[in-house]
Order: structure tokens, then sequence, then C-alpha cells
């Protein structure tokens, strides 16, 4: 028996070094749909970008931190179309449905934590972006899993807040 048990273990463990699946859990199997992502969220941050504002915040004056706040909220609405976008032309079944809608809804949680930022800084207070965590890590990290996982690069969750 003992060698029996032995055989097994030393079996499971060559499967799992040399044979596993070659597939991601978050790969979406309608490539035309994440195809056509890749382009909705370039267009977005082709806009995204052309709100950049590389000042330092001491250097813009009274009433810099609202500013910022309106530009993030900018920002926002720009990702907020996208992920509108994406969603409405979404894979409607199976596996694909699941995974889009769990992607989409971890970007909506970013995109709540961005406003509820905003108005953090409107009250003038500047602390560092505290986005979402799902099981100790950030929610950044699930969005941009998925991306990866789909090479929908362009789709990553916005590094814009980042320290």
């Amino acid at each position: 028996m003992l060698g029996f048990v032995s055989v097994a273990i030393a079996a499971f463990w060559v499967w799992a070094l040399f044979f596993p699946p070659k597939q991601s859990v978050a790969k979406v199997s309608d490539v035309a749909w994440t195809e056509r992502a890749v382009v909705v969220c370039e267009t977005a941050n082709i806009r995204r970008n052309e709100l950049a504002d590389s000042r330092r915040i001491e250097d813009v004056g009274e009433g810099a931190l609202a500013e910022r706040a309106d530009l993030i909220d900018r920002a926002t609405d720009i990702i907020d179309a996208m992920i509108d976008e994406l969603e409405a032309t979404a894979p409607t079944s199976g596996d694909d449905r699941r995974l889009v809608e769990t992607w989409i809804g971890y970007y909506r949680t970013l995109m709540s934590d961005r406003r509820d930022y905003t108005e953090v800084l409107r009250s003038g207070d500047n602390p560092p972006f505290p986005e979402s965590v799902i099981d100790g890590s950030p929610i950044s990290e699930y969005i941009n899993d998925f991306t990866v996982a789909n090479r929908m690069k362009a789709c990553s969750a916005p590094a814009d807040l980042a320290v």
C-alpha cells in the first residue's frame, strides 16, 4: 500500500511539473471579443492620456487638490464609458460570460474607489489612493491578471493614481 501511495504521489508531481494544462483559468474563448476590447481600450487610453497633467501638486497653487479630483473624475468618466461599451458587447454564454462579468465587476469596484478618492481630495486631504483589496491583493491585480491571460494589455487597470 505504501508503495502504491508513493508511486501515486510521484506520478502526480511529474504531471504537475511537466504536463499541466497550459490554458489560464481566466482565458476567454471568444477571441473576437478580446480583439474588439483592445480597440475600445486603446481609444479610451488615448483620450485619458490627453488629460495628463505633469505639474507637481505644490506648483498648482490654491485649489490644486480639487483640480486634481476633477481630472481624475474626467478620466474615470472615460473608463466608465469604456467599461459600458465592453459590457454591451460581452459574450453572453457559458464561462466567457461569467469571466467577463467578474472582470467588469472588479473594474466597476475600482472606478467606485476612484470616485471615493476624489471626494477625499476635495475635502483637502491628499492620501495615497486606497484601492479595494481581494484576498489580500489589490483589485487591480485581478483586473490585470485577466488582461494578461486574454492578451488585452490595453485594458489593464489604470495606474495613474499609483504611488
